[in-house]
């Protein structure tokens, strides 16, 4: 990495997402600041989506930025800049997992209607409990992608390109990841009917 420009700050907003990059890539912490502001937030959605812990995301987060300013060189545009950053981030999330091994992931889904009824309310916290539990017992690799294939609502070759893997293997992945969330939500299913 070259050394930091220490040039009087030059405003990047007007720059495109190449330009950033290029810049950044020469050492521009200001411009490499505006990508940072412009993915902050989507980055931290997706992975606390993961992981489920508020702490835990801002802190991969900070992690991912700092593992892409450190790597900024190796982008070569292949991808977007974006796809990069959700693969690095994707990993920072798996790495996290590898570490912790979560016993419980908390999904924040507001399963309330405006009129609700108390014992409806009552049936969808225990119907929200019970998805809850089914998402936490899928592996890290099948949550990742029933999250940006469902919540994230990316295409399967964004998901094998951010995941470093085949398209048969994110189809692979959902399939058997939809396949247990079923076989773990049949009594939800069975109650309804």
């Amino acid at each position: 990495m070259e050394m930091l420009s220490e040039e009087a700050p030059v405003s990047c907003a007007h720059f495109g997402e190449a330009d950033l990059v290029h810049r950044a890539q020469q050492g521009d912490t200001f411009a490499f600041g505006e990508l940072v502001n412009k993915y902050r937030d989507r980055v931290f959605n997706q992975i606390y989506r993961m992981i489920q812990n508020q702490d835990d995301a801002l802190e991969i987060t900070q992690k991912t930025f700092v593992k892409v300013w450190q790597s900024i060189q190796a982008f070569r545009g292949k991808s977007s800049f974006y796809t990069w950053l959700y693969k690095v981030a994707t990993r920072e999330a798996f790495e996290w997992h590898r570490r912790t091994r979560p016993r419980f992931v908390e999904l924040h889904v507001d399963l309330r209607s405006p009129t609700a009824h108390p014992d409806r309310e009552i049936q969808r916290n225990e119907i929200r409990q019970m998805v809850l539990h089914a998402v936490a017992q899928l592996s890290p690799k099948h949550r990742a992608v029933i999250v940006l294939k469902e919540l994230e609502d990316l295409q399967y070759a964004e998901i094998a390109e951010t995941l470093h893997c085949s398209i048969g293997t994110v189809m692979s992945r959902l399939f058997h990841a939809r396949r247990k969330l079923q076989i773990l939500l049949q009594p939800i299913y069975e109650s309804l009917i």
